[in-house]
């Protein structure tokens, strides 16, 4: 397994977290597009590399796997990140307050704690799908 888009995502969710706890709504969502470049970037650099050594990276049940995972991810987290978001970010566009200001303030660092969660809600599926062969079974 490559680590590097698996670092450069913990990392994004720590400086989206950081930005919108220093109050910088606006900045984050540029943070995230610049971090989802670089994992593209260095995911298409490896592609390249294993393409030139005739290396295959991915195969059926790779795909298979990675698809399942993402949805397990997907359904485990985005509840938390859903709510979150709303708490947070919400009020400083439509003004419309769920929480009191001094409160949703403190729960910018649990933003890019969320996206992190999400992560390693991914991997962990990943590694039980690929150890229990259950999603090639059905």
């Amino acid at each position: 397994m490559n680590w590097v888009p698996v670092v450069l995502g913990a990392v994004l969710g720590a400086v989206i977290g950081y930005v919108l706890a220093g109050g910088e709504p606006v900045v984050a969502p540029i943070v995230a597009v610049i971090g989802a470049v670089a994992i593209l970037v260095t995911k298409n650099v490896q592609e390249s590399r294993s393409k030139k050594q005739g290396i295959v990276l991915y195969d059926e049940m790779h795909l298979t796997l990675a698809t399942r995972s993402g949805y397990t991810a997907l359904r485990a987290s985005m509840l938390a990140v859903a709510l979150i978001l709303v708490i947070t970010v919400w009020p400083m566009f439509f003004n419309i307050n769920i929480l009191p200001p001094e409160i949703a303030e403190k729960l910018y660092p649990g933003l890019g704690l969320s996206f992190a969660i999400m992560t390693v809600a991914y991997l962990t599926a990943y590694t039980y799908y690929l150890k229990s062969k259950k999603v090639l079974e059905g």
